[in-house]
């Protein structure tokens, strides 16, 4: 479900997802728990490898999605200035994708819309 959701939101957002957009305006706890949780992706894999438990990447998208979810409400992304629309939809692009990868790692097809 996070994943369609966050499809939906790149689609309707006023801006499109930018790389080089400023994440120094990401200062929100909640959106600091949510990068820091998209950086731990590469040891979580090396983890699930290491310990050949695939549950550990599947603990660790629901915690994503968690936090994503948490975020929806306050951390928009449509109505706001297009330089914070810009950084916040960069993370939830980068959220999307890390949810998406790991689901199609444990071949699971995300899905784009409900």
């Amino acid at each position: 479900y996070a994943h369609a959701r966050l499809c939906s939101l790149e689609r309707k957002a006023h801006v499109k997802v930018n790389p080089d957009a400023d994440v120094s305006l990401l200062t929100e706890e909640v959106t600091c728990d949510i990068i820091n949780q998209i950086s731990l992706y590469p040891d979580i894999l090396a983890a699930s490898i290491k310990s050949l438990e695939p549950c550990t990447v599947v603990q660790y998208i629901l915690k994503l999605s968690h936090s994503i979810s948490s975020a929806w409400e306050t951390i928009k992304v449509c109505g706001e200035a297009d330089d914070v629309a810009e950084a916040r939809l960069l993370m939830y692009w980068s959220a999307r994708t890390v949810i998406g990868n790991a689901l199609t790692l444990l071949g699971l097809e995300p899905v784009e819309a409900m």
